[in-house]
């Protein structure tokens, strides 16, 4: 063969690097076409959009291999390699067939890495904002936040809701601090538990209010709490009152209530001295008609320096509803409330302490919590009761069934997430709650307290096993009876004096 045919047959045999560089964008494209198909005929996991991305850049390595090939082909093509080494010159001839072919490969190869780029980058953005990104993703350390999660009243709204909200500025906040927790993983070193409350988080107005009318949240509420004594028959003690919740602008219940705070007829500010916002020494009040009145902690009071160097926090709807959507429940609330509902037997002797005091118990592991419980329940029956184990007593099945459910529910000791770890300030039984301001140490220069008198709040209608009938002065209410031992209760004394949430309370 002479050199003239040698030379074409060079000239027409792609290269190595533009063989692999079609390779690759084939692949890509196959993959890609696979995927789409994948998510229209099955509804994949929006987890997968960020896949698209991927594809666009195989795509994008086979265009840039091509580009390699067709250097390489040039050079070698040209008699003068020393020269075509120097320089190589590229020409565009409209009126060859194989450069119209090459401009068209170029430009619907661009196109389709757009599109896949394009289509990546929502399906990834939709994948980010998804419940399941939030709370699955990062298993391990996420994996309190979303149990408790799907079983909260806010189930159904969406994380980003509430942790985002609407508008670009907060979105990017929230995908660079993303970035950080994203590093915190990977190196293993976030807090156990996350630390709250979330000190950037935005604002209540601009989140919960979407949802949450302020002014419409008035008037009266009914509430009916059931708890289980702690004697041998588990006998069964209803408090049924009513919450004074208030909030309205005008007309009745003015600027009263519990809703006094939500900063319709007054502001609230108050220093908390700990990360928790649980020790709150200093608080101010701005009325309505514009007087203020300060609070300082009598027997510990907020020096100025400290005044000086800490945040003066403007009360909002998080400051009392800080776990709406992330409720650790204590063991006396989950137990009661299996007892209720039939899931405890309350057949079985001394099952409220028992079911407490077991959920109460340091483990390490979950894994070792369902062991530690079964036993705990078993040696307990067998020793004080041994008729519940003879025939295999279905009751006691049922009950560490139960126990076993609340605690996977409600603690997780890998994270040391429970109720202890994220106390609730929605009331004051098992954490200070509302007598965190609400206190005798609390005084103004005048020496007055900021309402300390139950009935403020709420009014308790009746009390006891039985609760329908009700004949009570509507200004005033019950007082309210200790179920335990029958004795009233000093309205100066917190209740998380003696109850924990936990087994605590028996010792």
């Amino acid at each position: 063969m002479d050199e003239e045919n040698k030379h074409e047959l060079t000239m027409r045999r792609p290269s190595a690097w533009s063989l692999w560089g079609w390779i690759v964008i084939a692949m890509g494209l196959f993959s890609g076409a696979c995927l789409l198909a994948l998510e229209l005929l099955f509804d994949a996991a929006s987890y997968l959009g960020a896949l698209y991305i991927l594809f666009a850049l195989v795509i994008a390595i086979g265009v840039l291999l091509l580009g390699v090939g067709f250097i390489r082909r040039r050079r070698i093509s040209d008699p003068d390699r020393k020269a075509a080494a120097v320089k190589v010159r590229f020409t565009l001839d409209l009126a060859k067939r194989s450069h119209i072919y090459s401009i068209a490969g170029i430009a619907l190869t661009g196109l389709l890495v757009l599109v896949l780029l394009g289509f990546g980058s929502y399906k990834s953005y939709h994948a980010t904002e998804s419940v399941s990104f939030c709370g699955e993703l990062c298993h391990d350390v996420m994996h309190p936040e979303w149990t408790t999660y799907q079983t909260s009243s806010h189930a159904r709204v969406a994380c980003v809701e509430c942790h985002i909200g609407e508008g670009a500025d907060w979105f990017v906040r929230s995908k660079i601090d993303g970035l950080r927790q994203v590093w915190a993983v990977t190196v293993d070193s976030f807090s156990r538990p996350i630390p709250t409350p979330i000190h950037n988080l935005r604002p209540a107005r601009e989140t919960c209010e979407e949802c949450h009318w302020p002014q419409k949240f008035i008037g009266y509420k009914e509430m009916v709490r059931t708890y289980t004594l702690s004697d041998e028959e588990n006998t069964q003690h209803r408090l049924r009152m009513l919450l004074k919740i208030g909030g309205e602008k005008t007309g009745f219940m003015k600027g009263s209530g519990i809703h006094y705070h939500m900063l319709i007829a007054s502001k609230v500010q108050y220093i908390a001295m700990d990360e928790r916002r649980q020790d709150i020494r200093w608080v101010r009040v701005t009325r309505a008609d514009g007087s203020v009145t300060e609070f300082n902690d009598v027997d510990n009071p907020i020096s100025e320096e400290e005044m000086a160097a800490a945040e003066v926090r403007e009360m909002d709807c998080m400051d009392c509803h800080n776990r709406p959507a992330h409720q650790f429940k204590a063991p006396m609330t989950s137990v009661n409330m299996a007892i209720e509902q039939g899931a405890i037997p309350r057949s079985l002797p001394y099952v409220k302490v028992q079911a407490v005091q077991a959920l109460s118990q340091k483990y390490e592991t979950t894994e070792e919590a369902m062991v530690g419980i079964a036993n705990d329940l078993r040696n307990y029956y067998r020793e004080e009761y041994p008729q519940f184990l003879e025939n295999g007593n279905e009751d006691l099945a049922e009950a560490i069934d139960a126990v076993q459910a609340i605690y996977r529910a409600s603690i997780f000791p890998m994270m040391n997430a429970d109720w202890s770890a994220y106390p609730d300030n929605i009331g004051h039984h098992y954490s200070p709650g509302c007598f965190r301001c609400h206190n005798e140490n609390l005084r103004s220069e005048e020496d007055e307290h900021i309402f300390t008198k139950c009935s403020n709040c709420h009014l308790i209608l009746a009390q006891g096993e039985s609760i329908d009938d009700v004949n009570v002065d509507f200004r005033t209410g019950l007082e309210f009876v200790h179920p335990e031992d029958g004795s009233t209760i000093d309205e100066y004394q917190d209740c998380v004096d003696c109850h924990t949430g936990g087994g605590g309370v028996y010792e």
